[in-house]
């Protein structure tokens, strides 16, 4: 049977490269790629995370429109999923209506937990944990069960 394996990459289009590789560093702890070179007719950069399981090509398009449809995802444990709260409320990371990454910005999703926000260009993103129970209790959610 034909099946497609693990995802590669994933394409951002932003505004500024050089701003947009600053942010995901900082922010995301994304780093370049060097296996990747860019050939100078793209202005463009490959990232990765420490592990190398998460990869995002960083394009430059002036054009670029955020998308409104959906958000790419990353999946951590609970433990984590604390501490990238955290993190992006420490960077003043925003939500796509504009409003700081707090604790109270998490939504419950009956059997997951996510974080939603956006990057300088307003390209959408999402942190997600399995571990429900525990992170219901420990940031004490109830009452903000998602749609």
């Amino acid at each position: 049977m034909l099946t497609l394996g693990k995802i590669d990459h994933i394409h951002i289009r932003v505004g500024d490269v050089a701003a947009a590789l600053k942010w995901y560093q900082r922010v995301l702890a994304l780093t370049p790629d060097t296996r990747y070179k860019t050939d100078g007719e793209h202005n463009a950069a490959m990232l990765v995370n420490s592990s190398g399981s998460v990869r995002l090509a960083i394009g430059e398009d002036a054009d670029a429109v955020p998308s409104s449809q959906g958000a790419v995802a990353f999946v951590v444990g609970g433990q984590d999923f604390v501490e990238w709260i955290d993190r992006l409320a420490g960077e003043r990371v925003t939500n796509r209506e504009g409003q700081s990454i707090a604790r109270d910005s998490v939504r419950d999703h009956r059997f997951f937990c996510a974080l939603s926000f956006v990057d300088p260009f307003g390209n959408p993103f999402e942190i997600v944990s399995y571990d429900h129970t525990w992170l219901v209790g420990k940031l004490k959610l109830g009452g903000q069960l998602a749609v």
